[in-house]
């Protein structure tokens, strides 16, 4: 029966253990595709260009955002500093500096890789999905929400 219930245990420790790593994972790719570390030079395309590249996010999507900011303030926002929207995401109640890149993967004349890329930044509430008070999924700025009516927009008239 002892042999029973310690089987049991050791197999809901490995259960929650994997749990936690889950956890942990989401976190830790949602700050690779969307947290700048803080002494990250912004106005250097080199280093946006060496960011998207060493992290495998060149061309990733159409628009890719990254928030400037601590991970502490970021956190904060699934940890009382955002409300939450009517489609159970979290939105910031303070503004952050988001910078929207585009980027696309491209063959130079000699037939190497380059990571081509453009950069806008303001100052935005973000949308993000909380799990365990950490933010593991960026949902959008107002930036990006406007940006995908224009398109809309443009994509009617035509």
């Amino acid at each position: 029966m002892r042999s029973v219930a310690l089987l049991s245990l050791l197999f809901i420790l490995a259960l929650s253990d994997g749990a936690d790593r889950q956890k942990n994972d989401r976190y830790a790719e949602f700050k690779k595709k969307h947290i700048l570390p803080t002494d990250f030079q912004t106005d250097n395309k080199i280093a946006w260009v060496e960011h998207l590249v060493n992290n495998d996010l060149c061309g990733r999507t159409s628009v890719q955002s990254f928030i400037k900011d601590s991970e502490e303030n970021i956190k904060l926002i699934c940890n009382g500093s955002g409300t939450k929207t009517r489609d159970n995401y979290i939105k910031s109640t303070n503004l952050f500096q988001v910078y929207n890149i585009t980027s696309e993967k491209s063959t130079s004349q000699m037939l190497e890789w380059e990571c081509k890329v453009n950069c806008s930044t303001a100052k935005y509430h973000v949308i993000v999905e909380c799990q365990n008070n950490l933010p593991v999924h960026y949902h959008y700025s107002i930036f990006l929400r406007i940006l995908c009516i224009k398109k809309l927009l443009l994509k009617a008239l035509v």
